[in-house]
């Protein structure tokens, strides 16, 4: 449309008042028209459907029809073009009801000058613009909410076949795991001579034999922890331990990993160090992920040390294993933690795994209150190193309030209570209640034990819900007992310190946490 020629239609059953229309539209020196008229409603329709109209002016009455009833016909078939309805008399309610049938403007004949006809088109101009835009914005919308619609119909696709994909993994894992423990058993005891005598070459296929086996064990764990992992259901059994103990738990099957890949395991632990806070068994898998890839790309005849030092922290011990393979171009440092991706390039295939392992040490030293750190130098080595926090329980509960939300994304409140146990003589079933109170525990919760009997728990959540873990973990106590008829679970008794908004309570709450520890007598160890 040009703002300086306009074509008009004039649909006017009285041809004095077309010509009048005609007249006024060319005396209007800003505008050049172009002037068509039609008598009837049909006569018009003709009109639009053949030419390029700009303007539209239209009679409020066309004989026998209306020109309220064509306003009407054509807002409903999708006109946009400016139409401005015009009567012999002026009426306010015809006036009102051409604007609501979507006229741009009204005029009365007798009023009409070129100057009113010109702001009136200008107006209709306006109104033609923003029926333009809405168009758009009403196709616009239509399309995102279809594509919405269909977004959502994959994202719920997607989402089916993922737990579809994670339900057949953890069953093929978990249907994995009893074959492979009787396989390594079995195998076991053939290699260390129980069965019988064995020569050193039968020997040396059985130790290859358990060292298959063990890389398939450390897949599956693989598959079921990282599928645990992003469903957040990965339990964790935090407690005070050394870190002898945790080297102890990996020491025979990483000595038999590098006997098989003829590389020398070395184990250098600092003396003196202090007792650390961490799940020993996800600790001592971040250990054997990180060894066994150091074994894998080392060369035959190479080295790999497993080492523990005080770190810079003073409230943390670095574990760390060092190899003087092949080394990390530094371009990909930044992504061997990203799932799927491998250490390094060239390396045999059958040495390959999923591309979970680092993936997974990353986020189990993060569940564990650590972080895990590379340095590599190409033809030199690689050092991947790892902290876990010394037990100190006033320094553990503010790195616990530091992390919190990484566990518990929309966390508000921290909880507190103290659980006691009664008293007993029998030694299995206090361990027994140590381990069920460690199963109930969430990721996002904190405990801390007493040698003298009970526990300290923090419990993280979105609201105040200091009793709903209390009334979980009672519940599941008295379940387990209907399915231990013989030695039952102690009992266990829940005293409420309260809850603390995160943020703002944060002093108060530790305040009130380093108070239990004194009462319970629980100190540096």
């Amino acid at each position: 449309m040009s703002y300086d020629h306009f074509k008009v239609l004039a649909i006017e059953d009285d041809s004095g008042d077309a010509e009048l229309l005609r007249r006024h539209l060319e005396s209007i020196s800003t505008f050049d028209t172009t002037f068509i008229h039609a008598t009837t409603p049909q006569a018009a329709k003709d009109v639009l459907s053949k030419d390029t109209v700009d303007v539209i002016f239209l009679d409020q009455m066309l004989g026998a029809d209306t020109g309220m009833h064509l306003l009407s016909q054509l807002r409903d078939s999708g006109e946009l073009r400016p139409i401005i309805a015009m009567t012999g008399q002026g009426d306010e309610y015809m006036a009102r009801d051409s604007i609501r049938n979507g006229a741009d403007d009204y005029l009365v004949k007798g009023d009409l000058a070129p100057e009113l006809l010109r702001r009136s088109i200008e107006n209709a101009i306006g109104g033609f613009k923003r029926r333009q835009l809405e168009q758009i914005n009403a196709k616009l919308a239509k399309d995102l909410k279809q594509k919405n619609e269909s977004l959502k119909l994959k994202n719920r696709r997607l989402a089916e076949l993922y737990d579809t994909a994670h339900e057949f993994v953890d069953n093929v894992s978990h249907e994995f795991r009893t074959p492979l423990t009787v396989i390594k058993e079995f195998t076991s005891i053939l290699y260390d001579g129980l069965a019988g005598d064995v020569s050193a070459e039968q020997q040396e296929y059985l130790a290859t034999v358990l060292d298959r086996v063990d890389d398939l064990a450390t897949m599956v764990d693989d598959m079921l922890d990282i599928s645990k992992l992003e469903a957040g259901l990965l339990g964790i059994a935090r407690k005070v331990c050394t870190v002898r103990e945790v080297f102890d738990r990996v020491q025979k099957t990483l000595e038999r990993k590098a006997a098989s890949n003829q590389v020398h395991l070395a184990t250098n632990i600092a003396e003196l160090l202090p007792s650390i806070y961490c799940d020993p068994e996800k600790i001592g898998r971040v250990i054997i992920n990180l060894a066994i890839n150091a074994i894998k790309f080392s060369d035959e005849g190479g080295k790999v040390t497993l080492w523990a030092d005080k770190d810079s922290e003073l409230d943390t011990i670095r574990i760390g294993i060092s190899d003087n393979g092949p080394g990390i171009d530094p371009d990909k440092v930044s992504e061997i933690f990203d799932r799927f991706q491998q250490a390094g390039g060239e390396i045999r295939s059958s040495t390959k795994g999923f591309g979970l392992g680092l993936n997974i040490a990353r986020e189990l030293v993060r569940l564990n209150f650590g972080d895990i750190d590379v340095s590599s130098e190409l033809g030199e080595g690689s050092t991947f190193s790892f902290t876990v926090p010394v037990y100190d329980p006033q320094l553990l509960i503010r790195r616990y309030l530091e992390r919190i939300q990484s566990f518990c994304e929309n966390a508000q409140y921290v909880s507190l209570f103290v659980v006691k146990v009664a008293a007993t003589t029998d030694t299995l079933a206090l361990e027994d209640a140590e381990r069920f109170l460690q199963h109930q525990i969430r990721r996002s919760d904190f405990v801390i034990s007493s040698p003298s009997g009970g526990w300290i728990v923090v419990a993280a959540s979105n609201q105040a819900e200091l009793g709903a873990l209390m009334s979980r973990i009672e519940s599941a106590r008295n379940e387990a007992n209907r399915n231990r008829p013989g030695s039952q679970l102690p009992q266990l008794t829940f005293m409420m310190r309260g809850n603390w908004l995160i943020h703002e309570d944060s002093q108060e709450f530790v305040e009130a946490f380093e108070s239990e520890v004194n009462e319970l007598g629980l100190t540096y160890a």
